[in-house]
């Protein structure tokens, strides 16, 4: 089905943390680049960890990147659906025109190819051709392709033949991060220390954690008054109300939270890092989120996450220097943020790089003999000293 954008879903909205990090970038790249490298792109998690977010990001910024491109995107299940539907009505051909016409395919759930030998087997055979018509094919699914059953050995072999890459269950920080931008879409105010409860009760991935935040709007909405962080576990939960021991160590965190809050000794040191790295012409949107924060977050580890992404960058740029000046330029070696996509850039510059030296025709033989033998060389300079006198004569 033809894509309809929506804005929710955008790598805008996306938050990355370290279980998503290099999927993230893997994303963007072919979405700025799409049909150019990482052919297919099959991404893999468990549900709840951001997959078909991505997959629409992706179609987004596609999209705004190339406006003329025709962007398909829709489940396994559906493009079989299609494809039963077109061999009924006898329009096989107008079904694989279609799919060739499309500049990027997205199919989410990929796991429901599994058993549905047609679909295989017309996928396998415009295979060829989606890559000759620099077609960008981009999968997400719960399993890798080497874990999906019901797959024919060679369907599986192309799918796995791009890049493929896991996305992990987001951890307490991401957690946090999705539980702050929830409230703010809803226009909901949380109290201090609400987003640390969420993040660390046993929720499945964003979904949940999105449902829990918005069960808070519900009862503070109701009540006309804010939910505390000790309540969060009863109200998300549905128990009648935690123990005392437990409400007195929430409440013990979010008084010490608010202190820091107040007298925020760590907002000054995040603001003189960002006019430093700022000077330094590096990015610092991590940053400045950590400054805008309700609660204080972990200065240290922020501020040493954020010089060690910084010299990675630097680290990718010095290598990129000697492969490609122009892409040693690029702005991504400014965003910290963008730490796997300088990677994958360094990569793709390493392998052209080597295409072109196995490109180069090879250089002449030496004559090794001839430098190391004495008797040879003396004949050479006889034979050159004859035809001097022929040439003077």
């Amino acid at each position: 089905m033809k894509f309809e954008q929506d804005p929710r879903f955008t790598f805008d909205t996306f938050v990355v943390g370290p279980g998503n990090r290099m999927a993230a970038a893997a994303a963007r790249h072919v979405a700025e680049s799409p049909g150019t490298s990482y052919n297919p792109l099959w991404v893999y998690g468990a549900p709840g960890t951001g997959k078909s977010h991505l997959l629409r990001a992706v179609a987004a910024l596609a999209s705004a990147v190339r406006p003329e491109l025709r962007v398909v995107v829709e489940t396994a299940e559906g493009f079989a659906s299609r494809l039963s539907t077109a061999i009924a009505a006898g329009g096989l051909e107008a079904f694989r025109d279609g799919v060739l016409d499309s500049g990027l395919l997205v199919i989410d759930d990929a796991e429901g190819l599994a058993g549905k030998a047609r679909t295989q087997q017309e996928l396998a055979s415009l295979w060829e051709e989606l890559h000759r018509h620099n077609v960008q094919m981009v999968f997400a699914a719960t399993l890798a392709p080497g874990e999906v059953p019901d797959v024919e050995e060679a369907f599986r072999a192309k799918l796995a033949d791009g890049l493929v890459v896991d996305v992990s269950p987001p951890e307490p920080e991401t957690l946090r991060e999705l539980a702050r931008r929830r409230a703010a879409g809803q226009g909901v105010a949380l109290e201090n220390g609400v987003d640390e409860v969420l993040a660390h009760l046993p929720v499945s991935g964003a979904h949940e954690l999105h449902a829990s935040v918005d069960r808070i709007a519900a009862v503070q909405a109701e009540r006309g008054a804010a939910v505390s962080a000790a309540e969060v576990p009863a109200i998300v939960e549905g128990n009648a109300a935690p123990n005392d021991e437990f409400s007195a160590f929430l409440s013990d965190i979010t008084f010490t939270v608010g202190q820091l809050v107040e007298e925020a000794p760590w907002r000054k040191r995040l603001a003189e890092a960002i006019l430093r790295w700022e000077g330094e012409g590096i990015r610092t949107r991590r940053l400045e989120s950590a400054l805008d924060a309700d609660a204080a977050p972990d200065v240290d580890t922020v501020l040493a996450g954020f010089a060690v992404d910084v010299a990675k960058l630097r680290a990718v740029r010095d290598q990129l220097a000697a492969l490609d000046e122009k892409a040693a330029a690029s702005p991504v070696l400014a965003d910290p943020d963008r730490v796997g996509e300088a990677e994958a850039m360094l990569l793709s510059a390493r392998a052209a790089a080597e295409r072109k030296k196995a490109q180069e025709p090879a250089a002449p033989p030496v004559d090794r003999w001839y430098f190391t033998n004495a008797e040879k060389v003396a004949w050479s300079w006889v034979a050159l000293d004859d035809r001097l006198v022929e040439e003077l004569g």
